[in-house]
Protein backbone atom coordinates (compact mmCIF):
# COMPACT_ATOMS: atom_id res chain seq x y z
CA UNK A 1 0.00 0.00 0.00
CA UNK A 2 1.02 3.63 -0.36
CA UNK A 3 1.52 5.81 3.07
CA UNK A 4 3.39 9.27 3.63
CA UNK A 5 6.83 8.21 5.68
CA UNK A 6 9.05 10.08 8.00
CA UNK A 7 12.60 9.05 7.80
CA UNK A 8 13.51 11.73 9.73
CA UNK A 9 12.58 14.82 11.99
CA UNK A 10 12.07 18.22 10.32
CA UNK A 11 12.48 16.49 6.77
CA UNK A 12 9.63 16.41 4.49
CA UNK A 13 7.26 13.24 4.59
CA UNK A 14 8.00 10.61 1.45
CA UNK A 15 5.04 9.00 -0.31
CA UNK A 16 5.98 5.38 -0.95
CA UNK A 17 4.78 1.75 -0.75
CA UNK A 18 5.39 -0.36 1.95
CA UNK A 19 3.73 -3.74 2.88
CA UNK A 20 1.32 -4.28 5.79
CA UNK A 21 0.38 -7.68 7.45
CA UNK A 22 -2.72 -9.21 8.56
CA UNK A 23 -4.07 -7.82 11.88
CA UNK A 24 -3.52 -9.96 14.98
CA UNK A 25 -5.96 -10.97 17.91
CA UNK A 26 -8.43 -8.57 18.83
CA UNK A 27 -7.19 -6.13 16.02
CA UNK A 28 -8.74 -4.74 12.91
CA UNK A 29 -7.75 -3.59 9.23
CA UNK A 30 -9.49 -1.04 7.97
CA UNK A 31 -9.58 0.80 4.35
CA UNK A 32 -8.48 4.45 4.77
CA UNK A 33 -11.23 6.94 3.83
CA UNK A 34 -10.23 10.01 5.58
CA UNK A 35 -7.74 11.01 8.25
CA UNK A 36 -7.40 14.37 9.87
CA UNK A 37 -3.99 15.86 10.35
CA UNK A 38 -3.64 17.45 13.64
CA UNK A 39 -0.71 19.69 15.50
CA UNK A 40 0.26 16.37 17.67
CA UNK A 41 1.18 14.77 14.17
CA UNK A 42 3.26 17.70 13.03
CA UNK A 43 4.60 17.38 17.19
CA UNK A 44 5.83 13.88 15.59
CA UNK A 45 7.41 14.94 12.10
CA UNK A 46 9.24 17.63 14.05
CA UNK A 47 10.59 15.42 16.84
CA UNK A 48 8.73 16.94 19.54
CA UNK A 49 6.97 13.93 20.22
CA UNK A 50 10.01 11.94 19.36
CA UNK A 51 8.44 8.10 17.95
CA UNK A 52 11.34 6.71 16.47
CA UNK A 53 11.31 7.03 12.44
CA UNK A 54 10.68 5.55 9.85
CA UNK A 55 7.26 6.37 11.06
CA UNK A 56 3.58 6.87 9.36
CA UNK A 57 1.47 9.10 11.47
CA UNK A 58 -2.12 10.00 11.60
CA UNK A 59 -4.40 9.27 14.36
CA UNK A 60 -8.14 10.73 13.05
CA UNK A 61 -9.44 8.01 10.80
CA UNK A 62 -12.40 6.76 9.34
CA UNK A 63 -13.08 4.13 7.26
CA UNK A 64 -14.39 0.59 6.32
CA UNK A 65 -13.14 -2.63 7.87
CA UNK A 66 -11.40 -4.65 5.22
CA UNK A 67 -10.63 -7.50 8.09
CA UNK A 68 -10.50 -8.43 10.96
CA UNK A 69 -8.12 -10.81 13.39
CA UNK A 70 -8.79 -13.67 15.89
CA UNK A 71 -11.44 -12.99 18.58
CA UNK A 72 -12.80 -9.39 16.91
CA UNK A 73 -16.54 -8.90 17.97
CA UNK A 74 -16.85 -5.18 17.76
CA UNK A 75 -16.92 -4.89 14.36
CA UNK A 76 -16.58 -7.29 10.91
CA UNK A 77 -15.84 -6.98 7.54
CA UNK A 78 -17.71 -3.96 5.51
CA UNK A 79 -18.80 -1.46 8.67
CA UNK A 80 -18.11 1.82 8.40
CA UNK A 81 -15.78 3.05 11.44
CA UNK A 82 -13.99 5.90 12.67
CA UNK A 83 -10.63 5.47 14.94
CA UNK A 84 -10.57 7.18 18.12
CA UNK A 85 -6.18 7.92 18.92
CA UNK A 86 -6.82 6.27 21.97
CA UNK A 87 -6.10 2.33 21.27
CA UNK A 88 -7.28 0.89 25.20
CA UNK A 89 -6.85 -2.56 26.00
CA UNK A 90 -9.84 -3.08 27.66
CA UNK A 91 -8.42 -5.39 30.67
CA UNK A 92 -6.23 -3.60 32.38
CA UNK A 93 -7.31 -1.55 35.97
CA UNK A 94 -8.07 1.37 35.00
CA UNK A 95 -9.88 0.50 31.82
CA UNK A 96 -12.07 -1.95 34.14
CA UNK A 97 -12.14 0.80 36.55
CA UNK A 98 -13.89 3.00 33.63
CA UNK A 99 -11.10 5.01 32.48
CA UNK A 100 -10.16 3.74 29.42
CA UNK A 101 -8.78 6.91 28.11
CA UNK A 102 -5.85 6.31 31.01
CA UNK A 103 -5.35 2.76 29.48
CA UNK A 104 -1.90 1.39 31.15
CA UNK A 105 -1.57 -1.17 28.67
CA UNK A 106 -1.53 1.91 25.91
CA UNK A 107 0.37 4.16 27.65
CA UNK A 108 3.24 1.96 27.99
CA UNK A 109 3.63 1.72 23.61
CA UNK A 110 2.04 4.92 22.59
CA UNK A 111 5.21 6.87 21.89
CA UNK A 112 7.16 3.89 21.00
CA UNK A 113 4.70 3.53 17.73
CA UNK A 114 4.38 -0.31 17.97
CA UNK A 115 1.22 -2.09 18.82
CA UNK A 116 1.08 -2.99 22.41
CA UNK A 117 2.71 -6.85 21.51
CA UNK A 118 5.67 -4.30 20.86
CA UNK A 119 5.85 -5.10 17.27
CA UNK A 120 4.65 -2.98 14.02
CA UNK A 121 2.66 -4.46 11.54
CA UNK A 122 4.19 -2.11 8.43
CA UNK A 123 7.42 -2.62 7.03
CA UNK A 124 9.14 -1.96 4.06
CA UNK A 125 12.95 -4.38 2.47
CA UNK A 126 12.19 -5.46 6.00
CA UNK A 127 12.65 -3.38 7.97
CA UNK A 128 9.83 -2.53 10.33
CA UNK A 129 8.02 1.23 10.14
CA UNK A 130 6.31 2.14 12.84
CA UNK A 131 2.83 3.79 13.74
CA UNK A 132 1.35 7.21 16.12
CA UNK A 133 -1.78 5.94 17.01
CA UNK A 134 -2.89 4.11 14.02
CA UNK A 135 -0.74 5.23 10.80
CA UNK A 136 -3.87 6.88 9.18
CA UNK A 137 -1.64 8.70 6.17
CA UNK A 138 -1.46 5.79 4.34
CA UNK A 139 -4.35 3.21 1.95
CA UNK A 140 -4.95 0.93 5.18
CA UNK A 141 -4.74 1.18 9.34
CA UNK A 142 -4.52 -1.69 11.89
CA UNK A 143 -6.13 -0.61 15.01
CA UNK A 144 -7.04 -2.50 17.98
CA UNK A 145 -11.23 -3.04 17.71
CA UNK A 146 -11.29 -0.78 20.83
CA UNK A 147 -10.56 1.83 19.18
CA UNK A 148 -13.05 1.69 16.60
CA UNK A 149 -16.98 2.92 16.57
CA UNK A 150 -19.50 2.17 14.11
CA UNK A 151 -21.10 5.21 11.78
CA UNK A 152 -24.59 5.26 10.98
CA UNK A 153 -24.89 4.72 7.04
CA UNK A 154 -26.54 8.46 7.11
CA UNK A 155 -23.26 9.67 8.20
CA UNK A 156 -20.51 11.35 5.85
CA UNK A 157 -17.30 9.11 6.66
CA UNK A 158 -15.12 12.24 6.18
CA UNK A 159 -17.56 15.15 7.83
CA UNK A 160 -16.78 12.64 11.16
CA UNK A 161 -12.94 11.57 10.72
CA UNK A 162 -12.13 14.38 12.99
CA UNK A 163 -14.30 12.85 15.99
CA UNK A 164 -11.51 10.89 16.91
CA UNK A 165 -9.37 13.42 18.12
CA UNK A 166 -10.57 16.50 18.18
CA UNK A 167 -14.25 15.93 19.28
CA UNK A 168 -13.23 13.22 21.78
CA UNK A 169 -10.58 15.70 23.59
CA UNK A 170 -12.88 17.94 23.55
CA UNK A 171 -15.93 15.78 24.75
CA UNK A 172 -13.18 14.83 27.63
CA UNK A 173 -12.65 18.85 28.12
CA UNK A 174 -16.23 19.30 29.30
CA UNK A 175 -16.32 15.65 30.81
CA UNK A 176 -13.43 16.67 33.92
CA UNK A 177 -14.56 20.54 33.71
CA UNK A 178 -17.61 19.66 35.36
CA UNK A 179 -19.51 22.83 34.65
CA UNK A 180 -23.01 23.54 35.64
CA UNK A 181 -25.18 25.62 33.43
CA UNK A 182 -24.95 28.74 33.24
CA UNK A 183 -21.06 28.51 34.13
CA UNK A 184 -18.59 31.17 32.59
CA UNK A 185 -16.12 29.13 30.70
CA UNK A 186 -12.73 30.52 28.71
CA UNK A 187 -11.16 28.30 25.90
CA UNK A 188 -7.33 29.15 25.30
CA UNK A 189 -7.03 28.02 21.77
CA UNK A 190 -9.20 28.11 18.46
CA UNK A 191 -7.82 24.50 16.65
CA UNK A 192 -9.73 21.57 16.34
CA UNK A 193 -10.06 20.82 19.78
CA UNK A 194 -10.93 24.40 20.87
CA UNK A 195 -13.49 24.94 18.53
CA UNK A 196 -14.78 21.63 18.86
CA UNK A 197 -14.92 21.88 22.87
CA UNK A 198 -17.09 25.20 22.21
CA UNK A 199 -19.33 23.89 20.13
CA UNK A 200 -19.96 20.92 23.14
CA UNK A 201 -19.88 23.61 26.07
CA UNK A 202 -22.87 25.18 23.76
CA UNK A 203 -24.35 21.82 23.89
CA UNK A 204 -23.94 21.39 27.71
CA UNK A 205 -25.48 24.17 28.90
CA UNK A 206 -22.67 26.63 29.34
CA UNK A 207 -23.19 30.48 29.79
CA UNK A 208 -20.73 32.54 28.29
CA UNK A 209 -17.91 31.30 26.15
CA UNK A 210 -15.30 33.00 26.13
CA UNK A 211 -13.11 31.85 22.75
CA UNK A 212 -9.31 33.05 23.07
CA UNK A 213 -6.96 33.06 20.32
CA UNK A 214 -4.13 35.06 17.52
CA UNK A 215 -5.63 34.49 14.38
CA UNK A 216 -8.95 36.65 13.28
CA UNK A 217 -10.40 34.23 11.01
CA UNK A 218 -10.67 31.19 13.55
CA UNK A 219 -12.15 33.56 16.59
CA UNK A 220 -14.75 34.52 14.00
CA UNK A 221 -15.09 30.77 13.35
CA UNK A 222 -15.56 30.35 16.99
CA UNK A 223 -18.32 32.58 17.42
CA UNK A 224 -20.31 31.29 14.67
CA UNK A 225 -19.60 27.88 17.16
CA UNK A 226 -21.27 29.12 19.94
CA UNK A 227 -18.41 31.30 21.44
CA UNK A 228 -20.19 34.65 23.36
CA UNK A 229 -17.20 36.67 23.69
CA UNK A 230 -13.44 37.04 21.96
CA UNK A 231 -10.12 37.92 23.15
CA UNK A 232 -7.64 38.04 20.27
CA UNK A 233 -4.34 37.96 22.31
CA UNK A 234 -2.03 39.54 20.08
CA UNK A 235 -4.02 42.60 20.15
CA UNK A 236 -4.79 42.85 24.05
CA UNK A 237 -2.98 41.76 27.36
CA UNK A 238 -6.06 38.58 27.61
CA UNK A 239 -5.74 38.16 31.14
CA UNK A 240 -6.55 41.38 31.83
CA UNK A 241 -9.36 41.04 29.24
CA UNK A 242 -11.06 37.87 30.74
CA UNK A 243 -10.56 38.82 34.26
CA UNK A 244 -12.41 42.51 33.13
CA UNK A 245 -15.51 40.84 31.39
CA UNK A 246 -16.04 38.52 33.47
CA UNK A 247 -15.46 40.21 37.17
CA UNK A 248 -12.57 38.08 38.46
CA UNK A 249 -12.28 35.44 36.32
CA UNK A 250 -14.33 32.49 34.40
CA UNK A 251 -15.25 29.47 36.72
CA UNK A 252 -13.41 27.62 34.65
CA UNK A 253 -10.59 27.65 32.03
CA UNK A 254 -10.11 25.15 29.74
CA UNK A 255 -6.19 25.43 27.99
CA UNK A 256 -6.08 23.84 24.19
CA UNK A 257 -3.15 25.48 23.06
CA UNK A 258 -0.31 23.46 24.34
CA UNK A 259 2.58 25.93 25.18
CA UNK A 260 3.69 27.76 27.98
CA UNK A 261 2.16 31.30 27.42
CA UNK A 262 -1.15 29.31 27.13
CA UNK A 263 -0.84 27.27 29.99
CA UNK A 264 0.01 30.81 32.18
CA UNK A 265 -2.70 32.54 31.05
CA UNK A 266 -4.83 29.75 31.77
CA UNK A 267 -4.06 29.90 35.45
CA UNK A 268 -3.45 33.58 35.68
CA UNK A 269 -7.34 34.34 34.17
CA UNK A 270 -9.46 31.90 36.54
CA UNK A 271 -11.41 32.68 39.58
CA UNK A 272 -10.78 32.47 42.56
CA UNK A 273 -11.53 28.87 43.53
CA UNK A 274 -12.03 28.12 39.87
CA UNK A 275 -10.82 24.78 37.54
CA UNK A 276 -8.04 24.70 35.33
CA UNK A 277 -8.03 21.87 32.80
CA UNK A 278 -5.28 20.98 30.93
CA UNK A 279 -6.20 19.45 27.46
CA UNK A 280 -3.46 20.87 25.14
CA UNK A 281 -0.26 18.96 24.61
CA UNK A 282 3.34 20.56 24.87
CA UNK A 283 6.22 18.64 23.43
CA UNK A 284 6.99 15.71 25.50
CA UNK A 285 10.55 17.08 27.10
CA UNK A 286 8.40 20.24 28.22
CA UNK A 287 9.29 21.69 31.58
CA UNK A 288 7.02 24.50 32.24
CA UNK A 289 7.26 26.66 35.94
CA UNK A 290 4.42 27.53 37.19
CA UNK A 291 3.18 30.20 40.61
CA UNK A 292 2.35 26.88 42.89
CA UNK A 293 1.72 29.94 45.64
CA UNK A 294 -0.68 31.46 43.60
CA UNK A 295 -2.68 28.05 42.91
CA UNK A 296 -2.52 27.20 46.63
CA UNK A 297 -4.15 30.29 47.85
CA UNK A 298 -6.52 30.83 45.15
CA UNK A 299 -7.97 27.72 45.91
CA UNK A 300 -7.53 26.65 41.97
CA UNK A 301 -7.92 22.85 40.94
CA UNK A 302 -6.00 22.27 38.01
CA UNK A 303 -6.55 18.86 35.77
CA UNK A 304 -5.03 17.05 33.03
CA UNK A 305 -7.53 15.51 30.60
CA UNK A 306 -5.93 13.06 27.94
CA UNK A 307 -8.20 12.60 25.64
CA UNK A 308 -12.30 10.80 26.55
CA UNK A 309 -13.36 7.33 26.14
CA UNK A 310 -13.56 5.82 22.71
CA UNK A 311 -16.06 2.86 24.02
CA UNK A 312 -18.39 5.75 25.66
CA UNK A 313 -18.18 8.71 24.59
CA UNK A 314 -17.68 8.27 20.92
CA UNK A 315 -21.16 7.16 20.90
CA UNK A 316 -22.63 10.23 21.89
CA UNK A 317 -20.24 12.33 19.52
CA UNK A 318 -22.29 10.94 16.98
CA UNK A 319 -25.45 11.63 18.62
CA UNK A 320 -24.75 14.58 18.69
CA UNK A 321 -23.60 15.32 15.21
CA UNK A 322 -27.23 13.36 14.07
CA UNK A 323 -29.24 15.80 15.95
CA UNK A 324 -27.26 18.64 14.98
CA UNK A 325 -25.67 19.68 17.42
CA UNK A 326 -22.28 19.20 16.82
CA UNK A 327 -20.61 19.79 13.27
CA UNK A 328 -17.15 18.10 12.95
CA UNK A 329 -17.23 19.54 8.86
CA UNK A 330 -17.00 23.21 10.34
CA UNK A 331 -13.60 22.33 11.97
CA UNK A 332 -12.49 21.54 8.22
CA UNK A 333 -10.60 23.82 6.11
CA UNK A 334 -8.76 21.67 3.19
CA UNK A 335 -8.89 18.32 1.47
CA UNK A 336 -5.67 16.96 0.46
CA UNK A 337 -4.63 13.90 -1.59
CA UNK A 338 -2.04 11.79 0.06
CA UNK A 339 0.74 12.79 -2.09
CA UNK A 340 0.07 16.33 -1.38
CA UNK A 341 -0.12 15.92 2.48
CA UNK A 342 3.28 18.05 2.73
CA UNK A 343 1.33 21.01 1.36
CA UNK A 344 -0.95 20.60 4.34
CA UNK A 345 1.18 20.18 7.23
CA UNK A 346 2.78 23.08 5.68
CA UNK A 347 -0.67 25.26 6.13
CA UNK A 348 -1.19 23.76 9.40
CA UNK A 349 2.43 25.01 10.92
CA UNK A 350 1.61 28.40 9.29
CA UNK A 351 -1.63 28.77 11.17
CA UNK A 352 -3.53 28.63 7.97
CA UNK A 353 -6.13 25.84 8.66
CA UNK A 354 -7.54 24.21 11.55
CA UNK A 355 -7.95 20.29 10.22
CA UNK A 356 -6.85 19.15 6.73
CA UNK A 357 -8.42 15.61 5.61
CA UNK A 358 -5.49 13.71 3.92
CA UNK A 359 -7.71 11.03 1.71
CA UNK A 360 -5.71 8.33 -0.38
Amino acid sequence: MRAAVLHGYKEPLSIEDVDISQPRAGEVKIKVKATGLCHSDVNVFEGKTPVPPPVVAGHEISGVVEEVGPGVTRVKPGDRVISAFIHPCGKCGNCVAGKENLCETFSQVRLKGVMPDGTSRLSKDGKEIRTFLGGGFAEYAIVGENALTRVPEDMDLEKVAVLGCAGLTGYGAISSSRIEPGDTVAVIGVGGVGLSTIQLLRASGAGRIIAVGTKKWKLERAMELGATDVVNSKETDPVKAIKEMTGGGPQVVIEAGGNEDTIHMALDSVRIGGKVVLVGLPPATAMIPIKVASIVRGGIEVVGNYGGRPRVDMPKLLELVRQGRYDPSRLVTGRFRLEEINEAVKMLEEGEAIRSLIVP
